[in-house]
């Protein structure tokens, strides 16, 4: 009899939430507002006192320490507004090790629903399933429920205006 390891893959986090603005203003609020609604004071790598997203594929995603010193989280690896975006995460890992977040905006009754996939724990070399635990707790925080508020606070949603039963368009 030979033993055998079944390999598994360790599945996304995948968090959704629906906000009160239109996709283009929920897209913004997410990349270039990111500075405004994250929370540097417990998820960054130090003293953060701001965070960026250069909006182009190969961009940064990268903190600003008190000091001006920047550390990269990631890249930009797909840029389209306001419908998706992903880019590569690599905090306390290498640039090979980094995983992948895909966020995507689409319309709904109401406002915008905003998807947001963390792939990839595969590619740690160790601790995969365990930083995987760890960060569906902290995009509840993150983005659940941060990113939720300020986007819900951007641009109120306002339906668009149905013509009147007589109006000829």
């Amino acid at each position: 009899m030979t033993d055998t390891v079944t390999a598994f893959t360790i599945p996304p986090v995948v968090k959704t939430v629906t906000v009160r603005c239109v996709p283009a203003t929920a897209f913004r609020v997410f990349t270039s507002e990111i500075g405004q609604w994250w929370p540097l004071a417990d998820f960054s790598m130090g003293a953060a006192t701001d965070c960026h997203f250069e909006p182009f594929v190969g961009g940064r995603l990268y903190q600003v320490d008190q000091s001006g010193a920047e550390t990269v989280w990631g890249h930009v690896l797909a840029w389209d507004p306001p419908h998706a975006m992903a880019f590569s995460w690599q905090v306390q890992c290498s640039p090979e090790e980094a995983q992948q977040i895909d966020v995507t905006f689409r319309p709904v009754a109401g406002g915008t629903e905003v998807k947001l996939a963390h792939a990839g724990w595969d590619k740690l070399k160790t601790g995969g399933a365990e930083r995987r635990q760890s960060y569906d707790g902290g995009w509840v925080a993150v983005f659940e429920q941060r990113f939720k508020a300020y986007a819900d606070q951007a641009e109120p949603f306002v339906r668009p205006a149905e013509p009147a039963s007589g109006d000829k368009e």
